[in-house]
């Protein structure tokens, strides 16, 4: 009997990859770290748990009791706001695992939808019913798990590591080099997903190079100077600098004027390993890939403005600013979804990196390298 790959024993697998630290060496990754779903497993472990992801909205905990749930890898999590006090928690009751909390709301408290157990929002045991007679049992030892919690402008990301550094520290000078676009202080005005039939990845790696830009994107490329295109890697992040053609197009806001800033392109900013910041004209656009099986993944759009529509499905500016990002995503849809099949090929291992456009696929791998061996 063949047993399938879901089953197999991480320790027998030959997990280890060769990795050069020079581009202009280096091999790109097995296609195997694409097509095994022991990889999936253990990204989520090594990757994932150790990684600032995005996971909500400031907007969603502004107010006393306010939370929302949500998942990180494997684990789910509760983000609420506890008077001045932002708190996240592993989603878990210390009885027998129930949740504490489901979807979004506001309370006064976290109570288990199981058995009932209560916690404070800081995360001390309120009321535990029908534990009298336990040995040992102390309610005043038993607090939730905490996770790391942050803010950046309007969005929220947790932490799993309890190690990890502060979210500032990993953005380094993030927020001084948009700080010109305004993005702190922008709003949320809609959101959008997809399901793409990809491995996590591939959507990744076509986010982080510009070389397709000309074949996949005939309509982006007319917008942006191809020739000036550039990655900048840093640590934990990479920063793509696609200065605008003179012309405005769609993907600009009418509401821009260009002589009351200094912000001369679109930036686009990946932060390691699965969130993207495409912040343009106006407006801020957020990405984050979310794994759902090894060969495929969710990619959550939400976009953000300085001066938000009432209604952006009402407005005409916004209505042809949403169909030109959806053209871009339909294409890059449909080619990640060809690569992801072809990296099933028997013909197909490794590929090459171009030294010149894909720098930051290699920065990406080099992490993923890292995190993984």
């Amino acid at each position: 009997m063949r047993v399938g790959l879901s089953l197999r024993n991480i320790a027998d697998m030959p997990l280890v990859f060769p990795f050069d630290p020079r581009i202009e060496r280096a091999a790109t990754i097995p296609a195997r770290l694409y097509n095994d779903p022991v990889y999936l497993e253990l990204e989520r472990e090594r990757v994932f748990a150790h990684s600032w992801q995005l996971v909500g909205r400031l907007d969603q905990v502004r107010e006393h009791g306010q939370f929302f749930t949500t998942e990180v890898g494997n684990d789910s999590i509760v983000v609420v706001r506890d008077g001045e006090a932002l708190r996240a928690y592993h989603n878990v009751c210390l009885h027998r695992a129930g949740p504490i909390a489901q979807g979004c709301g506001k309370r006064n408290t976290l109570q288990c939808r199981y058995h009932g157990w209560t916690y404070t929002l800081g995360g001390t045991l309120l009321r535990a019913p029908e534990m009298e007679g336990v040995d040992g049992f102390r309610p005043e030892d038993m607090r939730l798990v905490p996770v790391q919690v942050s803010t950046w402008g309007p969005l929220v990301f947790a932490n799993l590591d309890g190690k990890a550094p502060p979210l500032l520290e990993v953005l380094e000078d993030i927020p001084q080099r948009v700080a010109p676009f305004g993005c702190e202080g922008m709003r949320y005005v809609t959101s959008k997903s997809w399901d793409v039939a990809c491995n996590w990845k591939v959507y990744v790696d076509n986010y982080l190079e510009g070389y397709h830009v000309p074949v996949v994107h005939p309509g982006l490329h007319k917008e942006l100077d191809y020739d000036e295109y550039r990655v900048e890697p840093r640590r934990y992040f990479s920063v793509q600098h696609a200065p605008l053609r003179p012309v405005h197009g769609a993907a600009t806001d009418r509401k821009y004027d260009p002589s009351k800033t200094t912000a001369p392109e679109a930036v686009y900013v990946w932060l390691f390993p699965n969130v993207m910041l495409n912040i343009y004209l106006g407006q801020m656009q957020t990405n984050v890939v979310l794994p759902i099986a090894h060969d495929r993944c969710r990619v959550v759009f939400d976009w953000y403005a300085t001066e938000p529509p009432a209604d952006p499905g009402a407005d005409a500016e916004w209505t042809k600013l949403l169909a030109f990002s959806d053209e871009i995503q339909d294409e890059d849809v449909e080619i990640c979804e060809i690569v992801q099949r072809n990296l099933r090929s028997r013909v197909y291992d490794r590929g090459r990196y171009s030294a010149k456009r894909e720098n930051g696929v290699h920065h990406f791998h080099s992490l993923l390298h890292e995190f993984l061996t």
